[in-house]
């Protein structure tokens, strides 16, 4: 069971796309977490999909990773923050689903 699932089907979700874009530049997670000054640890578990990196960190990841961070910016935010990427880009959010309490 993923944590935090993927929004869209046409794109992996963010912490796939993580590992795998470091395995093609064959960096290890140590080598990751230094360029960013984070634990070994907290890549681990960014790959996993049981954290998210902080948003600050985007760019620098996104240059440690040698993609567009423009890219990758819209990628988190649209998986992870899916109303705040709607309402910056313009798009109409979808509404707020309801929880009911079972009877």
């Amino acid at each position: 069971m993923e944590m935090y699932p993927s929004l869209t089907n046409d794109k992996p979700p963010f912490h796939r796309l993580l590992r795998r874009r470091r395995q093609e530049l064959r960096l290890l997670q140590a080598e990751i977490a230094a360029a960013l000054h984070v634990t070994p640890e907290a890549v681990t578990l960014w790959e996993s999909g049981r954290r998210r990196p902080d948003l600050s960190r985007i760019p620098s990841l996104a240059q440690v990773l040698q993609i567009n961070p423009q890219e990758l910016c819209r990628t988190v935010l649209q998986e992870y923050h899916p109303i705040f990427f709607c309402t910056l880009l313009g798009l109409p959010a979808s509404a707020p689903q309801q929880i009911v309490p079972a009877a």
